[in-house]
């Protein structure tokens, strides 16, 4: 049976590679998930770069599937499917609330995120130590965050608010926190900075470095992480090719890959890929649906469900139940929202779904598979991890 274990072993594995390695440093993704064929494709990717790996929900991914418990059997079931029952995955809840992440602790999740972030800083300690309480006697990790992303992500909207790498080392001996999101200028979303944004002047890698030192300095960075929110990259292939096929993307714009990068050799040892993964599968549905398999509708009902979202038959709706352009439709949740969820959490192969969902989950595998060898350092980490 699969087996899920806490984000420390990996994050310390990443710190490990990167003390032995100055100057190149390693970092672990952080995957969002959100329908079986997805999981498989994250896990497939990082299967074939013998790379460790963090699988995310957020509340959003939770509510949509019907709760956390039902969430971790499908990434389980997605293991044992792949023969990967005994490879070091993390299932963490990404950006949730104190309710939240104690559900996600009773539903079997190996590590939570509670975002306390809009909060004065005492409170968000106060709370974040509460929930490092209630997890640690579980062996689930936790992650806080401090400063403020800025962009949407589920319900929170803000500006960014630099971190102050100061109160870095203090959050953590405060909380007691495995890891920490700090923001250094990133955001949510596919438009994360407008086409005459100075990159140089709004990522500030100094908050990262200056951080990162400070953990070394008290001698926690072998048990004390940071983590990167917002960095997908945003392809602006992928981009292009869902505006082929329907879509109305203006504007999108991602972190620089070369950012990430120097971010990663700067201290950062986890990094969250969401957007990223949303625009390769609305690639492949639009791509599938009206130019290589138009017919597939007359005879698969999901599929049909999930066209007339498409082709604004049915509402799009996003995932505040908000009224969406479909041609700017890029979370899979509202285009997928008319499908029976258990049909979305099961085995593909063998439906009139299999070919399309193969192809989703060899476009996520290929595109993880990118990520933890060319830009996170993680490949082959996988044996290193001593969980």
């Amino acid at each position: 049976m699969a087996k899920l274990v806490s984000m420390v072993p990996l994050l310390k594995a990443a710190e490990r590679r990167s003390q032995e390695n100055p100057g190149n440093g390693s970092s672990i993704g952080a995957f969002n998930v959100n329908f079986y064929a997805q999981a498989e494709g994250i896990l497939e990717g990082l299967r074939r770069a013998g790379a460790p790996g963090i699988i995310q929900a957020s509340r959003g991914a939770n509510k949509f599937q019907g709760g956390a418990s039902k969430i971790q059997d499908m990434v389980l079931r997605a293991m044992s499917s792949l023969k990967m029952d005994n490879y070091p995955v993390c299932l963490h809840l990404d950006h949730g609330t104190p309710e939240t992440c104690v559900d996600c602790i009773n539903s079997g999740f190996s590590s939570v995120m509670v975002d306390m972030s809009e909060e004065p800083l005492e409170r968000n300690i106060a709370v974040t130590a509460e929930i490092v309480k209630i997890a640690h006697k579980k062996g689930v990790s936790v992650e806080g965050e401090y400063g403020g992303l800025g962009g949407v992500e589920e319900d929170v909207e803000q500006q960014a608010v630099y971190s102050n790498p100061l109160l870095v080392p203090y959050f953590f001996a405060e909380t007691g926190a495995d890891a920490l999101a700090v923001t250094y200028g990133t955001s949510h979303g596919p438009n994360k900075f407008g086409p005459e944004v100075n990159l140089d002047h709004v990522l500030r890698i100094e908050v990262v470095e200056k951080s990162y030192r400070g953990l070394v300095a008290y001698g926690l960075n072998e048990k004390c992480f940071l983590v990167g929110h917002g960095s997908s990259t945003i392809p602006k292939d992928i981009v292009a090719e869902i505006n082929a096929n329907g879509g109305k993307l203006k504007d999108a714009r991602g972190v620089p890959l070369e950012k990430i990068i120097a971010g990663r050799n700067a201290g950062i040892r986890k990094f969250n890929i969401d957007t990223d993964l949303r625009l390769g599968i609305t690639a492949e549905f639009r791509k599938y649906l009206y130019k290589d398999n138009p017919d597939i509708v007359k005879k698969c009902e999901p599929l049909r469900l999930a066209k007339d979202v498409f082709d604004g038959k049915i509402a799009a709706k996003d995932k505040d139940g908000k009224p969406v352009d479909p041609g700017k439709l890029t979370d899979p949740r509202s285009y997928l929202d008319p499908i029976d969820r258990e049909i979305l959490r099961k085995d593909y192969r063998g439906t009139e779904m299999e070919e399309l969902m193969t192809r989703v989950k060899n476009r996520v595998a290929a595109h993880v598979e990118m990520l933890v060898t060319q830009v996170f350092n993680c490949a082959g980490l996988a044996d290193a991890v001593k969980a």
